[in-house]
């Protein structure tokens, strides 16, 4: 479980926190509106294998391609 968090968003970057298993120190996901392109920027204290982040990356593609950027969010998967 992820939860998504929106920190900033602009014309040039949109920028969203993620938290795995909504503890410890978060993560941030960057979109670079220029180039297209969809980055972790800090990896969260709890993502050392970095899965919560890809997923977090997968999930924030979504919410672009759709133009819904909710200011929070939960993410999960069985």
């Amino acid at each position: 479980m992820n939860k998504l968090r929106l920190l900033e968003y602009n014309d040039k970057h949109i920028v969203y926190q993620y938290i795995p298993e909504d503890a410890g120190e978060p993560g941030e996901v960057i979109f670079d509106a220029i180039t297209g392109e969809i980055t972790i920027q800090k990896i969260a204290q709890n993502d050392e294998s970095g899965t919560y982040g890809y997923k977090a990356t997968r999930r924030i593609a979504e919410y672009i391609k759709k133009k819904n950027l909710p200011i929070d969010a939960i993410q999960a998967w069985y």
